[in-house]
């Protein structure tokens, strides 16, 4: 016997095209101006009764990067910040493999300087890079879910004073150099650009962690290779995943990456 829909999360992967997939191909909001955006695009919404949210579809990777907040400030402003939500998914879910790739492997890649400043800071720690890595992401990411987890303000505060404490406690100890600190603050800020993509970023940021560590940077290219391939045959509800991010055409072009005066 089929379970009743008494949230929109149980239609959704009732009706998803692909269920395994890691890739969000239904989008869901509570704001109602989205549910307007969306239907003006030719989308279908899908409400269940009791439930505060709404699922549309087809859902398309570039609408990930995308806001309606986006329609209500300055296109420059807007443009700027829609390109930098791509960025930012690149570098969350690189980063770090790519450190770990650089510094074990092809250190020869590094301005010497850079290197030197590298080494110096790892005098001492006792766990290899890429250990070093695998403990502070994890630290983040269940400092942030404790964040998360704890309402009000105590939980911001659990997040930022948790990070900071940990942070300068295991440089001070040695436990974990400079640079890795670094590396992943940059991730962890990076990732919270884009709340839609956050779950996602977590896998690929791990998987590609991986990738680099065995086979440096060929490993780290060869699993981009192999998402970009994964993303290319994706499909929603007939339509490709990334048919608006591969466009050639301007009119595809300006609305997946900037948002101009025109764009309705």
């Amino acid at each position: 016997k089929k379970m009743k829909a008494i949230d929109i999360n149980f239609l959704r992967e009732q009706i998803k095209d692909n269920k395994n997939s890691p890739f969000n191909t239904i989008g869901d909001t509570q704001r109602p101006d989205v549910c307007a955006f969306k239907l003006l695009e030719g989308k279908i919404i899908l409400m269940v009764d009791g439930s505060p949210n709404a699922i549309y579809l087809p859902f398309l990777f570039s609408e990930n990067f995308q806001t309606v907040d986006d329609y209500y400030t300055n296109f420059y402003y807007s443009s700027f910040n829609r390109m930098f939500r791509f960025l930012s998914f690149i570098l969350s879910i690189t980063l770090p493999g790519l450190y770990v790739s650089l510094l074990v492997y092809h250190q020869e890649l590094l301005p010497v300087k850079l290197a030197l400043s590298i080494s110096a800071s790892r005098q001492g720690v006792p766990f290899p890079t890429y250990l070093e890595c695998l403990l502070l992401l994890t630290a983040f990411e269940v400092l942030r879910e404790a964040g998360t987890k704890t309402s009000g303000l105590l939980g911001t505060s659990l997040s930022i004073v948790g990070a900071l404490v940990i942070g300068q406690a295991t440089v001070e100890a040695r436990i974990i150099s400079t640079s890795v600190v670094i590396v992943v603050a940059a991730t962890s800020v990076t990732s919270l650009i884009n709340p839609k993509t956050s779950g996602l970023e977590i896998v690929f940021r791990y998987l590609f962690l991986l990738l680099g560590t065995v086979l440096g940077l060929y490993g780290l290219l060869c699993g981009i290779l192999f998402l970009i391939m994964y993303l290319v045959k994706l499909k929603t509800f007939g339509k490709f995943y990334l048919s608006k991010v591969t466009s050639f055409k301007w009119k595809d072009y300006k609305k997946t990456y900037m948002r101009l005066p025109d764009e309705i």
